[in-house]
């Protein structure tokens, strides 16, 4: 999946490029600039997780929500995301609120386009570009 990520929090706000492939044995987020320079690569598997930064050594963590939260100040977790973007949940653990405001046809399937996700003061958007799974 390719898209857009927009994450705000009272006042701060960040707008990046995502690039995600979703596996069962893990995950890996590729967080670009607007502009497409990539900023940082989250890749998590049964090992738990790996954040590393342009110009930084990596950093690992358990999860890898703790690596989002360092990285986008918001501990995002992959298999929640990818059952939003499915539209099986609309709701997930941490009081998220979410409205998948838009859908679109992805071969065989139905996913969302744009997902809108909330919590106190925190709110999440991701806007889904490009999609395929993977063996296509």
């Amino acid at each position: 999946m390719s898209g857009r990520l927009a994450v705000r929090q009272g006042d701060r706000s960040d707008i990046a490029k995502l690039r995600w492939t979703h596996e069962r044995a893990g995950d890996t987020w590729i967080i670009s600039s607007p502009l497409g320079n990539e900023v940082a690569r989250i890749e998590s598997g049964a090992r738990g997780a790996t954040l590393r930064r342009a110009g930084a050594p990596p950093e690992s963590a358990s999860d890898f929500p703790s690596l989002a939260q360092q990285l986008l100040g918001v501990p995002l977790d992959p298999a929640a995301l990818a059952q939003w973007l499915h539209g099986s949940r609309t709701s997930a653990p941490g009081g998220w609120s979410v409205a998948v405001e838009e859908t679109q046809r992805a071969g065989a399937i139905d996913i969302a386009r744009r997902i809108t996700a909330s919590r106190g003061d925190v709110s999440v958007r991701l806007v889904v570009d490009e999609y395929r799974a993977l063996g296509e």
